[in-house]
């Protein structure tokens, strides 16, 4: 079973996608988690380690991670669904509670880096209780009280806000007043990517969203704004190392998750 909301707090809406909770006592296999280009932070609540380990440490398997913004496809065990508890950040959103997140692209690093034994502390607290709903509120109290510095929420956010509608990288620089360097640095301290390639993975899962079973992918690539179906069959395949029609077809158990055929 998945529950997953929006924030209800102004503070954390600002910075944080989704809170979300999975429990399903059958998870085994395992599936490939496509890139999003956004940072999340995941607690196992069932004792199963999760699936990679720290890189500054490849001895620890943490029951806590922050996971940096993604780029790459990451086939991983499903068995930690078992019972799981996360938040899904905007982008550049782990900004406030990490500082410059520009290191941690497409890295899982154990969260007592960031947060010391009070990782661990929330783990236990989010495990004791007995309700998605529960975990979910104590995990939005926990961000919100962490937030240091959100200062640069609103300009990222404008920005993006633009850029996702087709504005030139120039024009939203003038539009905040900034130079292109200022700019192209505030973006990729916070976001972790480049302004470049943050569009293509957001084109990329606009994408992903419309490959139903009867899309056709010449539809899909236009909707996309790929540049014709091709450009799209490059990009998909870049970013997930599947074609379109493989995914298309693929079981998809949550969003971005693509379920092993064998499993």
């Amino acid at each position: 079973m998945l529950t997953a909301r929006e924030p209800d707090k102004e503070t954390t809406r600002l910075i944080v996608d989704r809170l979300w909770c999975v429990s399903d006592a059958t998870a085994d296999g395992y599936e490939t988690v496509l890139p999003s280009g956004r940072a999340q932070i995941i607690f196992s609540l069932s004792g199963i380690p999760l699936g990679e380990n720290d890189p500054q440490d490849p001895s620890l398997r943490p029951l806590h991670v922050l996971q940096g913004p993604s780029t790459l496809p990451r086939r991983i065990s499903r068995r930690p669904q078992i019972s799981l508890c996360g938040a899904s950040f905007q982008p550049g959103g782990a900004g406030p509670l990490f500082g410059p997140i520009h290191d941690t692209t497409d890295q899982v690093i154990d969260l007592a880096r960031f947060w010391g034994g009070d990782a661990a502390r929330l783990t236990d607290r989010l495990r004791n209780l007995d309700t998605h709903h529960a975990r979910l509120d104590l995990l939005e109290s926990e961000i919100e009280k962490r937030v240091v510095d959100g200062s640069a929420m609103p300009v990222l956010n404008r920005g993006i806000e633009r850029l996702r509608a087709g504005a030139a990288i120039r024009d939203v620089c003038k539009e905040l007043g900034l130079s292109a360097h200022v700019f192209r640095r505030l973006f990729v301290m916070n976001v972790g990517l480049t302004p470049k390639r943050y569009l293509r993975i957001e084109r990329f899962r606009i994408a992903l969203g419309r490959l139903s079973p009867a899309a056709s992918l010449s539809d899909v690539a236009y909707e996309a704004r790929f540049s014709d179906q091709s450009h799209m069959t490059r990009e998909v395949e870049h970013f997930s190392s599947m074609t379109p029609g493989r995914l298309r077809a693929s079981v998809w158990p949550y969003v971005g998750h693509v379920l092993d055929r064998a499993s």
